[in-house]
């Protein structure tokens, strides 16, 4: 039996696949990664998790031209299995070999290579910035955990997306698979976003209700109005729950407004990063909004 991961040779050839045959292909991706890694060893949780992103990434978006700056870069295995790479794979981590982390000279697919630097927020600020000179129309995306956001230099990005660019789209890719626990007071807020059940509740709602919205930027927008709703819903919730002290904004909580949010940078999230319809739809959105984005996505395993 044909495996259509033999068809597709560049990001070109993904944008020909229906949905469910997408769903198939990422199957056989998962396939593929764990018989190479096998044997060369590298980074397979964290590419595991990122499969169904991946593709929906070059589904909705054209690299080169767009650029895909990949935090840490482990995870992005499988956007060389899609960009030309993959009669290479089985080469990886090996010598000679295809690198372990996006590298430019290995692809003018990568546009941007670091291995644990936590760097990419500002590298892709300053992609936004330098396309915004020239009056370019390309799309920057970047991809980030939770682990690098314990950064100085990605909070310092942060801090000056909303007054540089209006055209910035970040995924905060929560998916558990870190190479060790994260520790600190980011990772515990997150955590907390994560595992509250009224909120977890509510976020599973209002995705079931996307689901069944009809395609369409209209639809997308309103379901963005509509979270902005649930999410307000849900912090006020926690105000009345919490309690008063010192520090708190005296309503018993810390401020109604997500980390993101108070930066200027929309939020939207956390949807189910193995939803391939929801991740596409959710990216189709984020490419025509015309204000900063970050997009959070976090699951559970489904193999």
């Amino acid at each position: 039996m044909s495996r259509y991961l033999d068809m597709v040779d560049s990001p070109i050839h993904v944008k020909k696949l229906t949905e469910p045959q997408l769903q198939q292909l990422a199957g056989e991706i998962r396939d593929e990664l764990i018989r190479v890694l096998a044997k060369n060893g590298g980074h397979l949780g964290p590419n595991l998790g990122v499969v169904e992103l991946t593709l929906a990434l070059h589904r909705v978006f054209e690299t080169p031209k767009d650029k895909f700056v990949w935090d840490v870069s482990h995870q992005c295995y499988v956007h060389k299995l899609l960009t030309g790479r993959k009669e290479r794979f089985h080469t990886i981590r090996t010598t000679n070999g295809l690198n372990g982390f996006a590298l430019r000279t290995e692809s003018e697919h990568d546009c941007y290579g670091a291995g644990h630097a936590g760097t990419a927020l500002s590298a892709a600020l300053g992609m936004c910035a330098a396309r915004d000179q020239r009056k370019s129309d390309e799309h920057v995306v970047c991809v980030f955990g939770d682990a690098a956001l314990t950064n100085g230099v990605s909070f310092e990005a942060l801090n000056n997306i909303s007054t540089t660019t209006k055209k910035f789209i970040g995924i905060l890719n929560d998916n558990e698979w870190s190479i060790a626990k994260n520790v600190g007071a980011i990772a515990t807020y997150l955590g907390k976003l994560t595992t509250d059940r009224r909120y977890n509740k509510l976020a599973h709602d209002f995705a079931q209700w996307l689901r069944r919205l009809p395609k369409g930027d209209w639809a997308l927008k309103l379901g963005h109005k509509a979270e902005e709703f649930l999410k307000g819903a849900m912090t006020d919730i926690s105000l009345e729950q919490a309690p008063s002290g010192p520090g708190t904004d005296g309503r018993g909580g810390y401020g109604s407004a997500i980390l993101f949010e108070e930066m200027g940078i929309r939020y939207l999230g956390p949807i189910d990063g193995h939803d391939l319809p929801l991740l596409i739809r959710t990216l189709e959105f984020a490419k025509t909004f015309e204000e900063p984005i970050v997009i959070r996505t976090s699951w559970a395993t489904p193999w």
